[in-house]
């Protein structure tokens, strides 16, 4: 396979251990293969090594997806309650409101997420039209404010894992068999991080808290509890 959707990521120790592993999940049967819960546990380490080398905590390297979360369950609540026009209207993308789904989808990710030329601005942008595009394929009808806390879990999930994949692509691509085993490993890679965001309680954000204090801490603690799972307790 090519490497077309992978970026050379550090050298470092961590990292190299993180390469090393996301080639033998996707390597042929026989070659010591490992489960999908190591590679995202040695993906965090090596983000832990590159946040500590820059002095950081972990988490703000995830500021620009928090927020583009914040933003995703606000829309969802406002479409539920009060309709696309409404909902256009309190994200300020009004302007996108004649727009056909396929056009108005990446409208709106690219509205939420202005900044260019980073890594983390691009995988919301893929997150949230992923997620966006799910709304259109069940009516955004049939959406209600309870269906806002599982899109933004889907959403987070989505975005580490993509995350992951232009972090750790070039090992994964390289090892993959063909492209069906490498989206394959992508899905249970996915599987893992959504399953590590459904164990904080839901207790989300109540009605139009989404955008504030609330939305915020309740994202941060989804966030943080995935974070949690995978960091590393041993060699």
């Amino acid at each position: 396979m090519g490497t077309s959707t992978a970026r050379r990521g550090p050298s470092t120790g961590a990292w190299r251990i993180a390469k090393g592993t996301a080639t033998r999940y996707l390597a042929p049967e026989g070659s010591s293969p490992v489960e999908a819960h190591e590679v995202v546990r040695r993906y965090v380490a090596a983000l832990e090594e590159s946040s500590a080398q820059q002095g950081q905590n972990l988490l703000a390297e995830f500021r620009l997806t928090r927020k583009a979360a914040q933003g995703l369950g606000e829309f969802e609540e406002s479409l539920s309650g009060s309709g696309l026009a409404a909902a256009l209207e309190a994200s300020g993308c009004r302007d996108l409101a004649q727009l056909r789904p396929a056009e108005l989808i990446p409208g709106l990710a690219q509205a939420w997420v202005k900044e260019q030329g980073t890594l983390e601005a691009a995988v919301a942008r893929v997150a949230l039209a992923t997620c966006l595009g799910k709304i259109w394929a069940s009516d955004p009808g049939t959406f209600s404010p309870a269906a806002g806390p599982s899109l933004v879990r889907s959403f987070l999930a989505i975005a580490f894992c993509q995350r992951l994949a232009f972090d750790l692509g070039e090992s994964l691509e390289a090892a993959a068999t063909g492209w069906p085993a490498y989206q394959n490993g992508l899905a249970r890679l996915q599987g893992e991080l959504m399953a590590a965001t459904t164990e904080v309680p839901d207790n989300p954000p109540g009605v139009g808290q989404w955008r504030g204090l609330a939305g915020w801490l309740w994202v941060t603690r989804v966030l943080e509890n995935v974070l949690d799972r995978f960091r590393d307790a041993g060699p």
